[in-house]
């Protein structure tokens, strides 16, 4: 029981030393969006109408790599890939993960941009395009 208990004990404080922030940033127009591990929240900031909140939305694996962020209702939200290639489509930073999202994929360049994370940091350069 013991042993159960200690294994149990691990499991949880290896997950809450993982707990990570995800942001995202699009531009035409700005949007930047924050998912949130612990609160499992994503925050949609647009600078022409404000801040939003979307509850209850789950950080799922699909593969190597591969990531999704999917609301209550399973509709995906977010689809991020690690590759070291995602962009804000307007400078030369490069973020670790790629992303589109599928609620603002009308405009803010077709929903694709770059995020980084508390542990996966941008690489930003001094030239813009």
């Amino acid at each position: 029981m013991n042993k159960l208990f200690a294994t149990t004990a691990v499991l949880l404080l290896s997950s809450i030393s993982h707990a990570d922030i995800i942001k995202c940033n699009f531009t035409e127009p700005f949007i930047t969006t924050t998912y949130s591990t612990t609160q499992s929240t994503l925050t949609y900031d647009d600078a022409s109408t404000g801040k939003s909140v979307i509850q209850n939305v789950s950080f799922q694996i699909k593969g190597p790599g591969a990531f999704e962020l999917v609301n209550s209702k399973g509709q995906v939200l977010q689809t991020l890939t690690l590759n070291n290639q995602g962009s804000d489509g307007m400078s030369n930073n490069l973020y670790p993960y790629e992303v589109r999202d599928n609620k603002i994929s009308r405009f803010a360049n077709g929903g694709v941009g770059g995020c980084s994370s508390n542990h996966l940091k941008t690489k930003f350069s001094d030239e813009n395009y």
